[in-house]
């Protein structure tokens, strides 16, 4: 089947995309771009999800009936690419998830295919006071003989670890990681800034929600975050949500790190989409405030978020003092490049999996019209009004 969408993409101009089958066939832009008119780009990438809409990634009684079910609230969002992300746990419980997820991937294929690789953030993480909602009961220092039985469990999927570098043994780990084609991310560290250049030197590529993860008080200028910024192979996420980071903050780390190396994760827990209220994060109490805030119930810390992609490029953007497309660029692109596995639609353009979103822009949130996944679509309506010059139809 063929089809043709016709919007704005953001810094090129209007433009035709046909579709064929699951592939973008051709984009042939059509003049500037249109006030009047949607947005189209490629489908948001999410390389840091812990679990949406009611469903825990990390739940010990997590099924992949549960699993599959965060696709359809998702795609309403924009995602269509996105890491689960188990955090720190046991041996058995991360074994356990991981198995969860490979059976997801077996029986709903398009799941197989939004999912490129596994996230795992922890448990080589420090137990101090960079721990966050983290248990530092179960933390403990990388081991590689772990790591190994977690990623046969996982069929060579885990693509992303994020740890803490003054650990021991972390160097060698670092290294071998990176030798494997996994990406090391630093985050929850009390690490000096030798140890941060020490494990970018070994291979970590990732800031891990930089500006999160570390302790509240600081040296002002010995400590991790001057380090990360300063390192210029080290790409950042960033969760924006309006209580992560201040727009000053990001302002300034955008301009440092430029659009290519900035990235949007959300971070967000199951109770993205859900009622405020008291709910639970392996073993750890948290509370989702009305404002849209997650903490833990003894107000030690913030624990995820539940901010959706749509909004979090809306806030990146508005913060930033960016352009539409760097935005968008920080929640495609950039990540897309930063993930070895599997096949991401970065770009609209001739041959990328048919991974579009069509949005208007609004201050507080990009409003998301269509998705399409993988030449279907999978929310929104075909060929319904969207008060723009929009159109997604079938031709012979």
């Amino acid at each position: 089947m063929k089809r043709r969408l016709e919007g704005n993409i953001p810094g090129e101009g209007y433009a035709q995309v046909a579709i064929e089958g699951e592939r973008i066939r051709s984009v042939q832009l059509m003049g500037p771009e249109r006030p009047e008119s949607a947005f189209i780009s490629p489908g948001f990438v999410d390389i840091q999800l812990n679990g949406f809409s009611g469903v825990d990634f990390s739940d010990p009684a997590l099924t992949p009936e549960d699993v599959i079910q965060v696709l359809p609230p998702l795609w309403k969002t924009g995602v269509t690419t996105f890491c689960p992300t188990l955090i720190t746990n046991s041996r058995e419980g991360l074994l356990r998830n991981i198995r969860v997820l490979e059976r997801a991937r077996q029986i709903d294929p398009l799941f197989a295919q939004a999912v490129p690789c596994y996230h795992l953030e922890g448990p080589y993480l420090s137990p101090l006071e960079s721990r966050g909602a983290h248990d530092a009961k179960l933390m403990r220092p990388p081991d590689w003989d772990e790591f190994t039985e977690l990623q046969i469990a996982a069929g060579g999927r885990i693509g992303i670890i994020t740890l803490a570098p003054e650990l021991p043994g972390t160097e060698e780990f670092i290294q071998k990681a990176k030798a494997s084609n996994v990406v090391v991310g630093i985050s929850h560290t009390d690490a000096s800034p030798e140890q941060i250049h020490m494990a970018a030197d070994a291979g970590a590529s990732l800031s891990t929600h930089w500006g999160n993860g570390c302790p509240e008080f600081i040296h002002r200028h010995s400590n991790p975050l001057w380090a990360q910024l300063a390192i210029k192979s080290l790409s950042v996420s960033l969760i924006c949500d309006g209580f992560h980071l201040p727009a000053d903050v990001v302002k300034v780390v955008a301009q440092i790190k430029g659009p290519g190396k900035c990235i949007l994760v959300t971070d967000a827990t199951h109770v993205a989409n859900l009622s405020p209220g008291r709910y639970s994060l392996v073993g750890t109490e948290i509370e989702l405030l009305p404002s849209g805030q997650v903490v833990t119930v003894d107000g030690r810390c913030m624990a995820g978020s539940s901010v959706t992609m749509n909004r979090a490029v809306a806030v990146f953007q508005q913060f930033a003092e960016v352009s539409l497309r760097d935005a968008i660029a920080a929640a495609t692109k950039s990540p897309a490049h930063l993930i070895p596995q599997g096949e991401i639609c970065s770009r609209v353009a001739e041959g990328a999996p048919a991974n579009l979103v069509l949005f208007g822009v609004k201050k507080d949130a990009l409003q998301i019209k269509t998705v399409c996944f993988r030449g279907r679509t999978v929310y929104g309506s075909e060929g319904a009004s969207t008060g723009a010059e929009l159109t997604a139809r079938d031709q012979d």
